[in-house]
């Protein structure tokens, strides 16, 4: 008796073990190689060789922020934590403005909170960037998840606002899954704007598709007048370390969050593809959307620089 209870708890003991290596660490690396997934040299040439053309700062506007254990946004990132940042970025030329991503509004904030020690809403970021939408010649959005399409989704002046939206099919396809709501016709019938290429949308500034952890995400790379490049990933990493260290997210947080589900093999080729241009590229600033330290580090060090221009 004795002997099947000892040899029933180790198949227990071996069947939690694997659970727990399946949720938290498996099919997390990124491949050995992935070539082809980009190209720096194809986003270079498609920037106008008059370098007063091109932007001349990349702003970042803090919506909220909140803090979540590490190992949620990089699979094995047990014992750190994970600063999040919701924001937007707004390009600047002397004479035009171009917002990327439209974060998240008060409701969906509350609703997405992680530790309510660290958690905030700034109500008149907000504000600000529902009025910077509508200054701006284009607004794009790296996905269609909801924590970057909120001031889209719900803009007080849909009508204004969607003849500068920007997206791509995908985008648009996908958007009412994520909008919490009937979206307005004049943003649900809008027509796509981007064509699922590669291609530059302003001076200084590219669009690259870069379909996996959404059917719409791209990445946008910006060259500004100093000679400084910056590459927005979106969410194909949550946080910096996870490009570096080549582990995408925990299975456990696709299943819980993610509704459809990412295209994991995508994502960690493009892992693989951003950590091979960091080293090939060190002066180029990668930003992913949600690593609060990474861009509070930027914004010292200059590469970014803190709230809209009005």
């Amino acid at each position: 008796m004795l002997r099947t209870i000892l040899i029933a708890a180790a198949a227990l003991g071996i069947a939690i073990s694997g659970a727990v290596w399946w949720l938290f660490l498996a099919d997390s690396k990124a491949p050995e190689a992935a070539p082809g997934v980009f190209s720096i040299e194809d986003w270079r040439s498609r920037l106008p060789e008059d370098a007063s053309t091109l932007p001349t700062e990349i702003r970042v506007l803090e919506i909220g922020r909140d803090k979540a254990p590490g190992f949620a946004a990089r699979a094995g990132g047990f014992g750190t934590d994970w600063n999040t940042t919701y924001n937007s970025i707004q390009i600047v030329w002397p004479d035009r403005t171009l917002v990327v991503d439209g974060a998240i509004d008060a409701a969906t904030a509350e609703g997405m909170v992680q530790s309510q020690a660290d958690w905030s809403f700034d109500a008149a970021a907000y504000e600000t960037l529902l009025a910077a939408m509508l200054k701006a010649d284009q607004v794009v959005i790296t996905h269609e998840h909801l924590d970057h399409v909120m001031a889209v989704a719900r803009h007080p002046d849909p009508v204004a606002l969607a003849p500068r939206l920007t997206l791509n099919a995908p985008q648009i396809a996908t958007l009412p899954i994520f909008a919490i709501g009937a979206l307005d016709p004049a943003i649900a019938e809008l027509a796509p704007r981007l064509d699922g290429t590669v291609q530059s949308i302003a001076p200084g500034v590219v669009i690259i598709p870069a379909a996996g952890h959404t059917p719409g995400s791209q990445l946008v790379f910006i060259r500004t007048q100093d000679g400084r490049e910056t590459l927005l990933i979106g969410d194909v990493a949550w946080s910096l370390d996870a490009v570096e260290t080549l582990t995408t997210r925990p299975v456990l947080t696709q299943y819980m969050i993610f509704d459809p589900n990412e295209d994991r093999t995508s994502v960690k080729a493009q892992l693989r593809a951003l950590h091979d241009l960091m080293a090939a590229n060190p002066d180029l600033a990668v930003i992913p959307a949600h690593d609060g330290d990474h861009i509070r580090a930027l914004m010292e060090e200059g590469r970014l620089i803190k709230g809209f221009r009005e």
